[in-house]
């Protein structure tokens, strides 16, 4: 079965794969079939194809921006760079050279967005160099599969296994995935992980399900947990 999995798999493949590779963390979990994996990697493969085309689009809309382009048009293109750049990390290839790519095009426009706000605006000039000192601060999180696969938009994870996905992960990866979870999600994922203990009946597994809870142990609040829970969404 694990040859037929890809080389570089994107975010529904990986989902496959942590079922198939870690079907302890999940209810049910049985391995996928040969229907399954192709239909996963057509997905991945058309986001793919999705991707270039976007960039392709992004770039042209790039090399038409002057000085005298609206601030609106400006903004957009670089929005829609930034979410470009950052759905290149979890796609199904090495995209490298295209991040590189992006990156050099986005520090051109914030360029040219920082001059035409430093004339008129001091203020927003400054909330933009702070908004981007922050994104670059985040994106190492982008280096994990997980993080990507949380983050998007159409999320491959079904709501009721993100927990499982989660303790599939090594701890790094748990960790950077920790980062994006509120303490409403950290706090409803502490208790998803002690209904999953309970049911496991390897000490291996369960002594690395009770680690992961006792690194999020750690981020949790002093706050009794069903007052945390109570309003948290049910996506763990």
């Amino acid at each position: 079965m694990n040859n037929s999995f890809s080389k570089w798999p994107g975010a529904w493949e990986r989902h496959l794969i942590r079922r198939h590779e870690s079907p302890q963390y999940f209810e049910g979990a049985s391995s996928p079939t040969a229907a399954e994996i192709a239909n996963a990697q057509l997905k991945d493969q058309q986001e793919l194809t999705q991707f270039h085309s976007t960039l392709e689009s992004l770039i042209a809309r790039s090399v038409g921006l002057t000085d005298d382009t609206c601030a609106e048009s400006v903004t957009a293109v670089k929005k829609d760079l930034d979410v470009c750049h950052d759905t290149a990390f979890g796609l199904a290839t090495d995209l490298t050279e295209q991040k590189h790519a992006i990156s050099s095009l986005n520090e051109v426009i914030t360029a040219m967005m920082q001059r035409a706000l430093s004339q008129n605006d001091e203020t927003t000039s400054l909330q933009l160099v702070q908004k981007e000192a922050s994104r670059m601060q985040q994106l190492h999180l982008l280096e994990y599969p997980i993080v990507c696969d949380l983050l998007r938009s159409i999320c491959p994870i079904p709501k009721g296994e993100v927990t499982g996905a989660l303790l599939s992960e090594t701890d790094s990866a748990y960790k950077a995935a920790l980062e994006i979870l509120d303490k409403n999600r950290k706090a409803y994922l502490a208790q998803r992980i002690d209904i999953i203990i309970a049911d496991l009946t390897s000490e291996k597994h369960k002594s690395e399900a009770i680690r992961k809870l006792q690194l999020l142990q750690r981020q949790l609040p002093d706050t009794p947990a069903s007052e945390a829970i109570a309003d948290s969404p049910a996506t763990v």
